[in-house]
């Protein structure tokens, strides 16, 4: 390969200008227009009435939601945002994949070979997230490179939320097989994508709601049973569908196979696992960030 790295943005993967763009991921979907800051409008909270810390960290991890701890709880007061951020960088970087769908290729001696390219977290050096692709067969090395580098870009997981997001300053190194960002830049990035998902879905749900209400107007009252299987059937597409309309209006085309991707690389995620410690909602409460 004549080039060492190829980066997909041209800001570097720290700086300031990436606390800028997280700000803007995190808040430009919210419903409710929350700054990053708390609303200092409000008075603070009599010391006595202040619940010690643990109750705070207790009341965080209850949520195995990453969006809702990100898009809502992260916004609530200083405090929560400095615990959910330390949970992020903590354990949810480290659930954290970026995959370039290759394809296959056909070998001779051994048939199909599948060229993915999955780059797993390996450490985090400082607030850069190191990713690796670490079990390639030298033989697959060159095929493997040139079938991720025709593909656009990767989609991420953040455990089991999937989004193909352009990731602002990552930047991928194919001699070593090596991808670095920086962590809340990926964070913010894949989860806003999620809350726009959400906020689609309530749109639709009042919709759905206010159909309900015209259709036991007509009907004196009451609903029949075909009619309600019609509009549970269409409330259940309208879900399935959110995704497919959000990544619609970010690409502003219509890409069918990259949704059917997606729609099957999420529904193999969401199959449980037989280690617990990589189910969502099992959080750490200890204190400090382990950065390797």
């Amino acid at each position: 390969m004549s080039s060492a790295s190829e980066a997909d943005a041209n800001s570097s993967p720290s700086g300031s200008e990436h606390e800028l763009d997280d700000s803007e991921a995190a808040s430009s979907v919210s419903s409710w227009s929350e700054s990053e800051s708390p609303d200092p409008s409000f008075a603070s909270m009599p010391e006595d009435l202040i619940l010690p810390v643990e109750l705070h960290r207790r009341i965080l991890y209850s949520s195995d939601r990453y969006e809702d701890l990100w898009g809502t709880y992260r916004l609530v007061c200083k405090a929560w945002k400095e615990d959910v951020e330390r949970l992020a960088k903590k354990e949810w970087i480290r659930k954290t994949t970026f995959n370039y769908p290759g394809g296959t290729m056909w070998d001779p001696k051994i048939g199909k070979v599948v060229l993915n390219g999955d780059f797993t977290f390996q450490r985090l050096d400082g607030d850069v997230a190191i990713f690796a692709i670490t079990d390639c067969d030298d033989e697959y090395r060159k095929p493997l490179i040139r079938a991720c580098k025709r593909v656009g870009p990767p989609d991420v997981y953040v455990d089991e939320i999937i989004h193909d997001v352009p990731i602002p300053g990552m930047s991928v190194d194919w001699d070593t097989l090596t991808l670095t960002c920086h962590w809340r830049t990926v964070i913010a990035r894949v989860l806003a994508e999620e809350l726009r998902v959400e906020a689609h879905r309530w749109r639709n749900h009042k919709k759905m709601m206010t159909l309900a209400k015209r259709a036991r107007a007509r009907c004196g009252g009451d609903v029949d049973m075909d009619t309600f299987s019609e509009m549970l059937g269409v409330f259940g597409q309208h879900y399935l569908d959110a995704y497919v309309q959000v990544r619609k209006e970010r690409l502003g085309r219509t890409d069918r196979k990259g949704d059917e991707r997606l729609k099957m690389a999420r529904f193999i995620a969401s199959i449980p696992g037989d280690d617990e410690d990589s189910e969502r909602g099992n959080h750490s409460e200890e204190g400090e960030d382990s950065e390797s």
